[in-house]
């Protein structure tokens, strides 16, 4: 019997399917393990790993002692999530639905009024999903007391107190690992080595002020960490208890402090465990020493944020590095064996032709061993949000699915001088002259371990073909197409009226 069922909505990276990782959510996990530890009985459906399961679903909607679902507000599959939840209601209407992640606490207005979702927890949801349940099965407390919690009262939208960061990240529980489908996540698909893969979050917040990312809306400005001992023993269990052999650390920058850092490579290196992992972190936060003891422990792959391969576009986005300091971080990372995955962004408001070209042109030349191109994903609250919405560059006639469809051949903003059309070929080019050059095939052809590496990379390199040329032979609608109400012009409103979400992020 379950009282509370947690829904995570399928989703596809469509022509990038093939090399596209699925990773479980751990801060669902987390409020699982919160819920589970007040006596809560739980249970979740990741849509997301094991595809999309409407016998499950409906199944798991007759049982009796169910009160409660959960969906996440999460942009990739914030559609999904509302269909499942309208889906839900139809068929248990007495079943209350909570939703909670990214899209909701950056535009709450816009989620809870699609209808079906009666709570919406904001920001980090462990203590204030505990607090709801309590008072949705206990009818403990008052609804007006719960901190983080929004919900609509006869059509206005209430917003409660907002609840403070979680300061100590080793207070939270271990995640509720064995309620998840463990056998279906993978790695990104060069990495994907057979390994069981999984992934943790050691850190919250972030600290810089990207003109482009939400992170720091979603989780606060001030980095927050785990313990390096705390995270030893969240890997020991998952060594041990699930036969975990390969972990991605999901911190934004996981290498912000280089003495935890080394604590917990460390004590990896002295435990002597099998286990590959890879991370996030900054060009301007590695060096010689954090880099020798992080391949050491088993560190595999590195992704830096480069964004742009021009100076100017460095600074207009308030990236805080060089492009100096990108090419010898990359040299340095590979020197100690360790693979390097760049990403890099086009279609910034202020952005010609000959821009995106110098990022492309960057890019290639940097020998990055696995570089990516996406077009600006604008989400509202950002500060490229307002800029493009100030010069009226966005593409109205796409819906709220776009904000994630960053891969796919379409864009949803213009820059001044490039059509959204012309973006899509200039990300098709870009992938081209990546992926496509001889050196750098000769160099992958060389790097083939066995078949399962072959195979995989394979895969991926037929996803990222079938994207490049999908993206040449693009074309933009040739009228605009009618959506009610258009999701760009929601957030305007949401914008114009600042009470309705939180303050705009400004510097």
């Amino acid at each position: 019997m379950t009282q509370m069922l947690f829904v995570v909505a399928p989703f596809s990276y469509g022509d990038m399917q093939g090399a596209s990782p699925i990773y479980p959510s751990v801060g669902l996990a987390t409020i699982m393990a919160c819920l589970e530890n007040a006596g809560y009985s739980v249970k979740i459906l990741d849509m997301l790993a094991t595809g999309y399961d409407e016998k499950g679903f409906l199944e798991a909607l007759k049982d009796p002692e169910l009160k409660v679902m959960g969906v996440s507000a999460v942009g990739a599959t914030i559609l999904k999530s509302f269909e499942l939840a309208k889906r839900a209601k139809e068929l248990r209407p007495d079943i209350k639905i909570i939703a909670g992640g990214p899209h909701l606490s950056i535009l709450p207005d816009h989620t809870m009024r699609q209808g079906a979702i009666d709570y919406g927890i904001i920001g980090e949801g462990e203590l204030t999903a505990v607090e709801l349940m309590d008072y949705l099965i206990k009818k403990k407390g008052a609804l007006s007391a719960i901190k983080g919690l929004c919900y609509m009262d006869n059509g206005k939208l209430v917003m409660n107190e907002k609840r403070p960061w979680i300061a100590n990240l080793d207070d939270l529980p271990f995640p509720a690992y064995h309620l998840l489908p463990m056998d279906k996540y993978r790695a990104y698909a060069v990495y994907d080595n057979g390994r069981r893969t999984l992934s943790m979050v050691t850190s919250r917040g972030c600290p810089f002020l990207c003109t482009f990312c939400c992170s720091s809306k979603v989780f606060g400005g001030r980095w927050r960490a785990m313990s390096a001992k705390k995270a030893l023993e969240h890997i020991q269990r998952l060594h041990d208890e699930f036969g975990v052999r390969h972990i991605y650390f999901e911190d934004d920058e996981f290498t912000v402090r280089h003495d935890r850092v080394i604590e917990l490579c460390q004590g990896m290196i002295d435990k002597k465990w099998d286990i590959t992992w890879d991370c996030l972190t900054r060009v301007s936060h590695i060096n010689d020493e954090i880099l020798s003891i992080m391949a050491k422990a088993g560190c595999k792959s590195i992704l830096y944020g480069v964004e742009t391969g021009y100076e100017e576009g460095l600074k207009l986005i308030k990236k805080g590095i060089t492009l100096d300091q990108v090419t010898k971080a990359v040299k340095l990372t590979q020197k100690y064996g360790i693979r390097v995955k760049a990403t890099f962004i086009i279609g910034f408001p202020w952005e010609t032709k000959e821009h995106i070209l110098q990022t492309i042109d960057f890019a290639a030349k940097l020998g990055a061993d696995y570089p990516s191109i996406q077009i600006l994903c604008p989400f509202p609250t950002t500060e490229v949000y307002e800029q493009l919405r100030d010069e009226d560059l966005f593409i109205p006639e796409f819906t709220v699915d776009m904000y994630t469809a960053i891969l796919a051949p379409r864009s949803l903003v213009r820059t001044k001088y490039v059509s959204s059309e012309e973006l899509v070929k200039l990300m098709g080019y870009g992938y081209r002259r990546l992926y496509l050059q001889p050196k750098y095939l000769f160099r992958k052809l060389t790097e083939m371990n066995n078949f399962s590496d072959l195979k995989r990379h394979i895969a991926a390199g037929l996803s990222v073909l079938t994207l490049s040329v999908k993206s040449s032979l693009f074309k933009s609608p040739e009228k605009k197409i009618e959506v009610t109400p258009p999701v760009v012009e929601v957030a305007k409103e949401q914008v114009k009226e600042e009470k309705l979400i939180m303050p705009m992020v400004r510097s």
